[in-house]
């Protein structure tokens, strides 16, 4: 069983393939958020690994991990996600604890290969759906709110006998 580490960006990612015994297949791939990135990823995979059973571990890292996670669950793959807080952690283990991407997919595939982390648990479409239009209704409310009270400033120093007049800003 091999194991890909993926550090998230928002415009690129990079991956790390380990084996079992957490020695580092080939090198690092750095590739893009996009399908043609995810794309790049597998023929690298394929290329260092052939048709190994693979798992993949990534950071919950904002919304940008989203997309390449739908995209390897629906080709079949087995995708842990983890909070950063424990790869954080995990590089304490190391020496040296230098940080950037390749190190970073690396720590990541190493927690994965350890088994120590809970995955996140993630919803389901629906409901991530309704949780961004819930959201945006709340800011949306919030800058009503504001816009009141900024109209009600101006009004208060143009006309301030607007309130007296009318019952309804």
């Amino acid at each position: 069983m091999y194991i890909v580490g993926i550090d998230i960006g928002k415009n690129n990612h990079e991956a790390t393939i380990i084996d079992e015994k957490g020695i580092i297949i080939g090198k690092s791939i750095k590739f893009t958020n996009s399908h043609d990135g995810a794309t790049k990823l597998l023929n690298h995979i394929i290329k260092n690994i052939g048709d190994s059973p693979v798992s993949f571990g990534l950071e919950a890292t904002g919304h940008y991990w989203l997309s390449l996670y739908s995209f390897l669950l629906d080709k079949g793959y087995t995708v842990n996600v983890i909070n950063p807080i424990q790869s954080d952690c995990f590089r304490s283990l190391y020496i040296r604890q230098t940080k950037n991407d390749t190190i970073d997919s690396f720590i990541i595939a190493e927690v994965i290969r350890f088994g120590k982390y809970t995955n996140t648990k993630l919803s389901n479409e629906r409901t991530l759906a309704l949780r961004q239009l819930c959201r945006y209704r709340n800011y949306l409310s919030c800058e009503v709110g504001e816009l009141k009270c900024k109209i009600i400033t101006v009004l208060d120093q143009v006309f301030p006998e607007y309130e007296k007049l009318f019952s309804d800003t």
